[in-house]
């Protein structure tokens, strides 16, 4: 039932033509609560795999910058970490089939986080967006190296550093 209540707002949403995220991350090995909350991002590095050809030769810094702002943000602590991120899978929708039936930005991946002082992991998630849009989203659609990347750093931010509630 929980899931009915939450995917209508979704779906009206997107009916209407905006933009939807659909979130498929999930915990590997989980940052303690210690390393999270005295822990920030320091760098991020980026490895594509081989099948991810039509992204433009920008991304990288794209990526880069967009995560580490988002992570600069929730990981407001003074050690060190290096963010490891390793892409499987990033797909752009059509901007022009967007316009007309809507489309998906989809991005699937893996982030670990590692002590800059020890090597040691800390903490490794599997990173999953699927941001669905319709009519009235294709220019947000078409930014999406910029949105996938910002919905990476936000994944990482929900999945390591969440604040307790």
């Amino acid at each position: 039932m929980k899931t009915i209540l939450t995917a209508v707002p979704a779906l009206a949403l997107l009916l209407l033509g905006g933009c939807v995220g659909l979130s498929r991350s999930e915990t590997v090995s989980a940052i303690s609560a210690a390393d999270a909350a005295g822990g920030r991002i320091e760098t991020v590095t980026v490895k594509r795999g081989t099948a991810l050809k039509k992204l433009t030769p920008q991304f990288d810094d794209i990526f880069r910058s967009r995560v580490k702002a988002k992570t600069d943000a929730c990981a407001t602590g003074s050690r060190p970490l290096r963010l490891e991120a390793t892409l499987d899978r990033v797909d752009k929708a059509n901007v022009a089939m967007t316009a007309v039936i809507g489309g998906a930005n989809v991005l699937r991946g893996e982030a670990r986080l590692v002590d800059v002082a020890t090597g040691k992991t800390v903490g490794s998630y599997k990173i999953g967006k699927t941001i669905v849009g319709g009519r009235f989203g294709a220019i947000a659609m078409a930014e999406a190296e910029e949105q996938l990347s910002d919905a990476f750093g936000d994944e990482l931010c929900t999945q390591a550093f969440a604040k307790p509630k």
